[in-house]
């Protein structure tokens, strides 16, 4: 690589970077490559979320500044901003940013779910299939998050990730989009948005579908927090993700009704990965271990969506969450995955079969809570903030202040050594330590 790649590379390391849609993947590594292609995804194609699409409209010098600059270190000859075509706002300000700027055009797409998984995205933008268990650098192509192309931008300045900007919506009376100090206790963030308007509550931070189910509201924002959505502890999208392995085999083993329509909506397999949920059902259901094609242990390829259970499903299983389970306990059973075919060729079905975000919105009983979430320039900043060391894949940083320590803003609170899988951990206020454990640091405003 370049002098100006490194150098790229070691200050996306410094700032802490990681990938904002939600695993958390270190950006340092992602764009320490060689890629055709840069795709900034824009999908946002989970029920309620409003910030991607917003950070967009907002900030899209800096979302167009940060793809160029990991064009450059990667060496892509193009670079593709995929959102959707309903997205006026932000595709107006994009228009104007990317003026002049060779290389780099808009992909317009449709409402449906799920767009933003970064298989289906490659798909739809280069045509290309990336094969079960690699990643998009397998065929030449780089994904990331619209607020990580901006943090690249931040990163090139000197300025280090001390702060998340996220949905806040459901439940709550004044749904708003709001940039928030990492760290910030999960409940401040309902009280900045008018305060849940019921009694009985649970957050799911993420997303509806792929997204989190939290007890505690004294939990902090991280970096990946894109959503703290405010649902009835009773709703079912709540009650799915919160039952054990055991309930989900035994619910599966009691009422599967032996039908294919989990597949016939499976986005891997119709991208024509030999993948097929209903085989793995249909394994569960007569006790389990009859690992081998195109079953159980073809568990890992599922990209844990939940279209086939909450959509497809006419039982509503939880099966996406079960092949998630199932993915995890693979090597603990010494199962070998299944073998990967020669080539992958997606479903002639597959354009008929993509299902709109508003009907799956319906589905999962949330339309009422579908309403607009402005973005809000606010300089809230919280009087105490519990910033975890380890934010996404990679090992924890390792603590590098001590109690009664004095930070400002952007100091580094937690390091790791050079080439370490990880991201550094930066102070997201000023004020004094608190406390220090290899979980976090708490920092008390000054």
């Amino acid at each position: 690589m370049s002098e100006k790649a490194d150098s790229l590379v070691e200050q996306v390391r410094q700032a802490g970077v990681v990938g904002a849609g939600g695993a958390g993947f270190p950006t340092w590594k992602k764009i320490d490559a060689r890629v055709e292609t840069v795709i900034v995804n824009g999908a946002e194609c989970e029920p309620l979320l409003r910030n991607d699409q917003q950070v967009l409209a907002a900030r899209a010098g800096e979302v167009v500044r940060g793809l160029v600059l990991t064009m450059a270190a990667t060496g892509a000859s193009r670079g593709v901003i995929a959102l959707k075509k309903k997205y006026t706002a932000a595709i107006a300000a994009l228009k104007k940013e990317i003026a002049g700027n060779d290389g780099v055009s808009l992909h317009l797409l449709e409402s449906v779910y799920p767009a933003g998984d970064e298989f289906v995205l490659v798909y739809e933008v280069t045509g290309k299939v990336i094969p079960p268990g690699e990643i998009p650098l397998k065929v030449g192509v780089l994904v990331s998050n619209v607020e990580t192309f901006a943090n690249i931008s931040a990163a090139e300045r000197g300025d280090p990730v001390i702060s998340r900007c996220l949905t806040v919506t459901g439940a709550v009376r004044e749904p708003k989009t709001l940039t928030l100090p990492v760290g910030t206790p999960l409940r401040a963030a309902v009280d900045l948005a008018g305060g849940a308007a019921i009694e009985d509550w649970t957050i799911v931070t993420g997303g509806p579908m792929m997204g989190e189910a939290v007890a505690d509201p004294g939990r902090p924002l991280t970096k990946t927090t894109s959503a703290v959505i405010v649902l009835p502890a009773s709703h079912p999208v709540v009650t799915r993700k919160t039952a054990s392995l055991e309930f989900d085999l035994r619910k599966i083993q009691a009422i599967c009704c032996q039908c294919d329509y989990c597949t016939l909506v499976c986005p891997r397999t119709l991208l024509g990965h030999n993948f097929k949920p209903h085989i793995v059902m249909r394994q569960i259901a007569m006790g389990l271990p009859i690992p081998g094609h195109p079953g159980v242990s073809s568990a890992p390829q599922c990209c844990n969506c939940d279209l086939c259970g909450v959509y497809s499903c006419p039982m509503n299983l939880p099966i996406g969450r079960l092949n998630k389970q199932l993915a995890g306990r693979m090597k603990e059973w010494e199962w070998e995955p299944v073998e990967r075919l020669e080539s992958y060729r997606p479903s002639p079905m597959r354009e008929y079969s993509l299902i709109p975000v508003s009907r799956l919105t319906y589905r999962l009983g949330l339309e009422d809570y579908d309403r607009p979430a402005p973005l809000e320039e606010t300089d809230y900043s919280p009087p105490r903030v519990e910033i975890p060391l380890k934010q996404g894949i990679g090992k924890p940083a390792g603590p590098v202040v001590k109690v009664g320590a004095r930070v400002k803003a952007g100091d580094l609170i937690g390091d790791l050594e050079p080439g370490t899988m990880g991201a550094l951990v930066h102070a997201s206020i000023a004020g004094k330590v608190e406390k220090v454990t290899e979980e976090s640091i708490i920092i008390a405003a000054s």
